[in-house]
């Protein structure tokens, strides 16, 4: 079984993005803040006045762990995995699974970067890898 992720009016850009190899987040036009999951409004300030922007792709490890036991059929061949909180350079942070990086590797605060994973034909998930040493 797979799970495949469906846009809505909302994620429309986010998506869009992800197609043009991007990770987009949304600012607010007035108070500067950023933040991810995408909100109708500013969860700061509480205007509606939202942009999205791509970001740089680059962030650091804040916090990890090892998936050992599937929430959901969909994963369960692909336990154990890591599962990554990432501050990215425009400040929010993420989760995201984390690629080509063993467990006893990780340290908080290492860079990461950007990588893309398709699940699918034609369905590609941002995920985040170890910045080259």
């Amino acid at each position: 079984m797979l799970i495949v992720p469906q846009a809505d009016a909302l994620t429309q850009p986010y998506w869009d993005g992800v197609a043009q190899r991007e990770l987009r987040i949304q600012h607010c036009q007035v108070c500067g803040h950023c933040w991810h999951p995408p909100l109708y409004r500013c969860p700061q300030c509480h205007s509606e006045a939202v942009q999205w922007r791509a970001t740089s792709g680059r962030g650091t490890l804040y916090s990890h762990c090892t998936v050992h036991h599937a929430a959901h059929v969909a994963v369960a061949d692909k336990v154990p995995y890591l599962v990554a909180l990432v501050t990215l350079q425009e400040g929010p942070r993420v989760v995201s699974n984390l690629l080509h990086c063993p467990a006893h590797r990780l340290r908080i605060g290492m860079p990461l970067r950007l990588a893309f994973q398709q699940i699918a034909d034609g369905v590609w998930l941002p995920q985040f890898e170890p910045e080259p040493a």
